[in-house]
């Protein structure tokens, strides 16, 4: 299936995940205010935020917005209000959801406790219900009410923060590194995401702060655009000021691909001065020591990426330095069967929602699905580093996970 069709069918399946929660807590709000018999003016509140941001998401799954002529007004007043109570109300139903699953355990115990003692029951005939507890209802409903208030200000928190960046300084160790490339110097930005949420004014930020590193060679691994063909020109227009002694190369990512037109996403992205890599390599000359940059365009699974690595590293003498630029972090150990001293990659955005921190480990959704999320990896004398990127996917929110631009030195092991 090509790329395109599964972002399509990710954002169908979205939508009806969406849909199911918001008729959920609307029904459960409905329910709550007509029985504890609330003034009618609220009733009327919640039809008509439910009806309004609702109507939100079928105009947005119908009108391409043209990045040229959002005002910005409208994105912070429309769109951004939009994306936080989609979220937040997902949110609110997962953290429900995992309440009830907590609960089973529990449930199951009381269940055979009952079973178990149904000898000693009471006859029906004689039970008299216990009186309904007002004061644990209370409790709890005051207890959803802080939980919902975090959650909406959580969202609004990320949204307003997704652009406060760090700049990683990071030291990676080579296995017999010319003396001639010791303190070479790689600056590494990765999933731009182009959008309207990522603006030329913004990336013209990030790309001044990139060329202050005045590092010998850049790097950018992927996701110049978010879904739309048209979004690669502002980006071209804001980084095309990249400089570097060694020169500015990238790799194209999936995020390229899903604009089902992704010639001209490179056509434009090399246009504007970055040397795109795609399934090939090229000499880097550094203090008349040479090293090998390659990279691999956003494709195929683990058997096609061995075959790519293989094909990139062909007539590389054993000894030299090579470095892989990698959209996806997940062929690393194909990577590090061919000693590839150094992979860089994206991607994963560094979790870009991470709800927790255990050592270097994370809680997030992406780490569900890869085991490199963000930082430094090494396999025996093969190291990879994953950039959390600077761009968001899927909601414009970053929580607990910052924005990166990386500088890396290389030195010896």
């Amino acid at each position: 299936m090509a790329g395109w069709r599964y972002l399509l069918v990710f954002r169908v399946v979205m939508v009806f995940l969406f849909a199911v929660v918001q008729l959920f807590f609307y029904l459960k709000i409905r329910s709550y205010l007509r029985s504890t018999r609330k003034p009618a003016w609220l009733l009327t509140s919640v039809n008509i935020l439910f009806a309004l941001f609702n109507l939100a998401m079928v105009i947005s799954l119908s009108w391409r917005l043209d990045l040229n002529s959002v005002p910005k007004w409208f994105i912070d007043l429309g769109i951004y209000p939009f994306y936080i109570w989609h979220y937040s109300f997902l949110m609110l139903f997962l953290l429900t959801a995992i309440g009830k699953l907590l609960q089973l355990p529990f449930l199951a115990v009381m269940w055979v406790w009952r079973k178990v003692t149904d000898r000693n029951r009471v006859p029906d005939s004689v039970f008299q219900p216990s009186p309904v507890d007002a004061a644990r209802r209370r409790l709890l409903r005051q207890g959803f009410t802080v939980v919902a208030g975090t959650t909406f200000a959580a969202s609004t928190f990320g949204i307003l923060r997704r652009n406060k960046f760090d700049i990683s300084n990071v030291t990676v160790p080579i296995a017999g590194l010319p003396d001639r490339l010791e303190g070479f110097t790689i600056a590494l930005i990765s999933d731009i995401h182009s959008s309207i949420f990522m603006t030329k004014e913004q990336m013209q930020v990030y790309a001044s702060v990139v060329n202050s590193l005045a590092c010998d060679l850049i790097a950018v691994t992927g996701d110049f655009v978010n879904s739309m063909v048209e979004e690669v020109y502002p980006f071209a227009e804001a980084f095309s000021v990249l400089t570097a002694p060694c020169g500015v190369f990238g790799v194209l990512g999936n995020h390229d691909y899903f604009t089902r037109n992704v010639d001209v996403v490179a056509k434009e992205v090399t246009s504007c001065g970055i040397k795109l890599l795609r399934n090939s390599r090229i000499g880097i000359e550094k203090n008349g020591t040479t090293l090998h940059l390659l990279g691999l365009d956003d494709l195929g699974n683990g058997q096609r990426a061995k075959k790519l690595i293989d094909k990139a590293v062909a007539g590389i003498e054993g000894k030299a330095l090579t470095i892989l630029m990698c959209h996806r972090p997940y062929f690393f150990p194909q990577a590090a069967e061919r000693n590839i001293g150094l992979m860089l990659s994206g991607h994963t955005h560094g979790g870009q929602i991470v709800f927790a921190r255990i050592g270097n480990d994370i809680i997030a959704p992406a780490r569900m699905v890869s085991p490199y999320v963000a930082g430094l990896y090494s396999i025996e004398t093969s190291h990879m580093y994953v950039s959390r990127g600077i761009g968001t996917v899927g909601v414009p929110i970053r929580l607990n996970c910052p924005p990166e631009i990386t500088r890396i030195t290389l030195t010896k092991a």
